[in-house]
């Protein structure tokens, strides 16, 4: 009679671990999803097993925030801007099988259904702002997915601004908006303002509006992609701007540099290096000129090294996102100045591989 009564209890004990362990609806949302209603103001961990929701207007990350391989963090329409300040820093490292993703709040697909409305809502570029590094050093993204941001005027999704200096490496930019406001091209990852050691290498960049722009000081290598499945950009290329003044390579070959400022300098003393089948475009009326004549220049006519109009889509394809719109004419822009410092030269180069530029910039 005992045993009896004891397989009875032990029927019972496992019928209930049976039914607390196979619950259909999962784990309780709110364990898993944590509204984010404060500024990061001492050291902080995200952790992989929980989706952040930025639920703060102008959320601030003033101390370390160390964001675990695999972390979702999510952003609704109406809480959009996270801005770095005082000692602030990401640590985002990501792996290749972890990722960590910055996506809109209704992208179910990473996450589950935050929002709760059963994909009535899907995700769009500009759904949320952007991250702003705003001066600071030291942040680090490693296999991070930048999602569906870029609202506003400024456009960008992750902005490297007033000499900010980070890590970007094996990260995923897909679906932001990026593009162009006034005379600024603006990259879904905008690192025009970044410090000149910023690092920005083994990168994935589709379907934004315009991918990337930097500082004319920060090295690129070839190892950034710029499509996937044959999707790309519409403003396929990486665009710059400012002045060059200490040693810089540029070695990117998918798709072209364009040279947004209305002169360019490379500075006394000071070089670029090309690699090859490297495309310089040049946006209207632009000019490069090189203070220390063509020496400064490394690899000029060098193989598929070329010169020319942002209109020119047989060059690294349709850089200025008009399709076949616009066409190449002519004196789109005004040349390289070989300036009085040359040994050799001095005046407008005449490379043969220079197209479309003025060939009476000379005597203006």
């Amino acid at each position: 009679m005992k045993n009896y009564i004891s397989i009875i209890l032990i029927g019972i004990i496992i019928m209930g671990l049976t039914f607390s362990s196979c619950d259909p609806n999962g784990p309780d949302p709110s364990e898993t999803v944590i509204e984010v209603t404060s500024d990061i103001t001492s050291p902080t961990t995200w952790t992989a097993d929980k989706v952040y929701v930025i639920n703060k207007v102008d959320f601030y990350i003033e101390n370390v925030l160390t964001i675990e391989a695999g972390t979702v963090v999510k952003f609704p329409q109406s809480y959009q801007f996270v801005t770095l300040s005082g000692s602030g820093k990401i640590l985002a490292q990501g792996t290749s099988e972890k990722p960590i993703i910055f996506t809109s709040y209704f992208d179910d697909s990473h996450g589950g259904d935050s929002n709760g409305d059963g994909g009535v809502t899907i995700p769009a570029a500009g759904d949320w702002g952007n991250i702003d590094m705003n001066g600071t050093h030291g942040s680090e993204f490693y296999y991070c997915k930048f999602l569906y941001g870029g609202f506003g005027t400024e456009l960008s999704t992750l902005r490297l601004s007033a000499g900010s200096m980070s890590t970007i490496d094996h990260c995923t930019f897909a679906y932001n908006r990026g593009g162009v406001s006034s005379h600024y091209y603006i990259g879904a990852l905008d690192a025009d303002g970044a410090d000149s050691e910023t690092t920005i290498t083994n990168n994935t960049f589709y379907n934004n509006i315009l991918p990337l722009s930097i500082k004319s000081e920060i090295d690129i290598d070839n190892s950034n992609i710029f499509s996937r499945d044959n999707n790309t950009t519409q403003y396929n290329g990486i665009f710059v701007s400012g002045n060059i003044n200490k040693n810089t390579s540029w070695l990117e070959d998918e798709v072209a540099f364009v040279l947004t400022s209305s002169s360019t300098q490379i500075g006394i003393g000071k070089i670029l290096t090309l690699g090859d089948n490297v495309v310089l475009k040049f946006v209207q009326d632009a000019e490069l000129t090189i203070l220390s004549g063509e020496t400064s220049l490394i690899n000029h006519e060098g193989q598929g090294v070329y010169f020319t109009s942002f209109k020119d889509d047989d060059y690294k394809g349709d850089t200025n996102g008009d399709g076949v719109v616009s066409s190449p004419n002519i004196a789109d822009w005004t040349g390289i100045f070989l300036d009085e410092y040359s040994e050799k030269f001095v005046g407008y180069a005449e490379w043969e591989n220079i197209l479309y530029n003025d060939p009476n910039a000379v005597v203006k």
